[in-house]
């Protein structure tokens, strides 16, 4: 039931999710960015602190320009 609720929620907040823009920078570098940051803020791993993760992933994307 929780896993379910977890869901639920992630899903709704996905759905609230805001598109980065660089500006000069196409879709095909944001994907290699995006997926650089995910990795160097523990995105592939488990997150032992909540919110840490996002923090640290929004720091990295910022740092190559894009911004929200």
């Amino acid at each position: 039931m929780k896993k379910l609720v977890m869901l639920m929620v992630f899903l709704l907040l996905a759905g609230c999710s805001v598109r980065w823009e660089h500006p000069t920078k196409g879709r095909s570098a944001f994907f290699a960015d995006d997926r650089e940051c995910q990795v160097i803020s523990g995105g592939a791993s488990q997150v032992v602190e909540p919110g840490k993760e996002r923090v640290s992933y929004e720091s990295c994307m910022w740092e190559r320009g894009w911004h929200k």
